[in-house]
C-alpha cells in the first residue's frame, strides 16, 4: 500500500484542522496517510512514498535545521515541495526577483540584517510616508506593522526586527522571533478597502481561491488577526499573473498559494507561499478532494 505522510510540527499538531480533511480523504482512495512531525527524531521518513508539508511554520525558528531535514527527506523519499523550492521561499527576498522579472509586486527596499546604515539615511531612503516593515523570514504577519515617518516607535520596531529580534503576541501564545534581513514597503490602501485574494494552485494548475476581509482597525489580511475569509472568483488577470510569477519560480511546484491585492491598477502579489501554505480547505470542503487527485496520479505515476 502506498503510504504518504503529512508533515506538521510538534508546535502545530493541535491547530493542523487541514491535515485531518486530506488525511480523510487520503485514506479513503485507498492509500495510508498518517500526521508526522518534522521535527520528530524518530519518524522514519523512508516509509512514506511522499511526504508533505503542511504545517511546518516553525522552521522560521531554525531554518537551517529544517532544510537539513527537508534534504534528508529527499534521500530515500519524495517531498513536496522539494527543499530548494522551498529554500527559495522563505526568506521574501525572493520578492525583489519577481519584482526583476516584471511580476508586479509592491516597490520593495530590502535593508540587510544589521545594516551599519544610520537610521537617519535608512528614513530619507524610503520614499513613502504611509508604509510598512516586515521581517524577510517570518510567517503569520509576525512583526508586520504600518508607519509614517513621524511614528515614535518606527526606529524601536526597525531595530527589533534587524538586529535585536522581536517579541510577538498571537491569541494562542507568544514567541520570540530572531532578527533578520527586513522589507519596507508602500502601505496599499486598497487592502482594507478591498481585502487581499488568495489564489491556490495545484501542481501548477490554478484550483481555487478566496478572499480574505481585514477587520476593522487592522490592516493584516489574516484570519489569526480576525481577517474574514470568503469564497472568491478570481478574475483571469489574477489567475494568469500567479502562472507568471510560478514561473519566475524555475521549477514545478506541486502546491503553491499566491496573495493579491486587487488595486485601481490591477493585482499586486503580495506573498507566494510554498513551505506551508493554509489552502482554505474549511471554506471550500470540494478542493480537498482535487488536491487528493493529485497525490494520487503522482503514487501512480511516479
Amino acid at each position: 500500500m502506498k503510504k504518504v505522510f503529512l508533515v506538521s510540527g510538534i508546535d502545530m499538531e493541535d491547530a493542523d484542522t487541514e491535515s485531518i480533511y486530506l488525511k480523510e480523504a487520503i485514506n479513503k482512495r485507498g492509500i495510508e496517510s498518517s500526521i508526522v512531525n518534522w521535527d520528530d527524531p524518530d519518524v522514519n521518513w523512508s516509509e512514506a512514498n511522499l511526504s508533505i508539508s503542511r504545517t511546518t511554520s516553525s522552521y522560521i525558528f531554525n531554518p537551517e535545521k529544517f532544510f537539513d531535514w527537508a534534504k534528508k527527506v529527499e534521500e530515500t523519499s519524495t517531498l513536496w515541495n522539494p527543499s530548494h523550492i522551498m529554500e527559495w521561499n522563505h526568506h521574501k527576498r525572493y520578492v525583489i526577483e519577481l519584482q526583476e522579472k516584471g511580476i508586479p509586486v509592491p516597490e520593495t527596499i530590502l535593508m540587510p540584517q544589521n545594516t551599519d546604515t544610520p537610521f537617519n539615511e535608512i528614513i530619507n531612503e524610503i520614499p513613502w510616508n504611509d508604509f510598512v516593515l516586515k521581517p524577510c523570514i517570518g510567517g503569520g504577519s509576525s512583526g508586520l506593522r504600518r508607519f509614517n515617518k513621524e511614528s515614535p516607535d518606527l526606529e524601536t520596531h526597525f531595530w527589533n526586527l534587524n538586529r535585536d529580534g522581536y517579541h510577538q503576541v498571537f491569541s494562542f501564545g507568544e514567541f520570540d522571533f530572531i532578527p533578520c534581513d527586513t522589507l519596507v514597503q508602500p502601505y496599499l490602501p486598497e487592502i482594507t478597502e478591498v481585502g487581499e485574494a488568495s489564489l491556490i494552485y495545484f501542481g501548477g494548475e490554478f484550483s481555487h481561491s478566496v478572499i480574505k476581509k481585514v477587520k476593522s482597525g487592522d490592516f493584516r489580511a489574516h484570519p489569526i488577526w480576525g481577517a474574514e475569509v470568503l469564497r472568491y472568483i478570481a478574475s483571469e488577470e489574477e489567475v494568469e499573473i500567479g502562472y507568471s510569477a510560478l514561473r519566475v519560480v524555475g521549477h514545478p511546484t506541486e502546491y503553491a498559494r499566491l496573495d493579491m491585492i486587487p488595486t485601481r491598477d490591477g493585482p499586486i502579489v503580495i506573498e507566494i507561499e510554498l513551505i506551508d501554505p493554509f489552502m482554505f480547505f474549511d471554506h471550500l470542503p470540494e478542493t480537498v478532494e482535487s488536491y487528493v487527485d493529485h497525490i494520487e496520479n503522482f503514487l501512480n505515476n511516479p
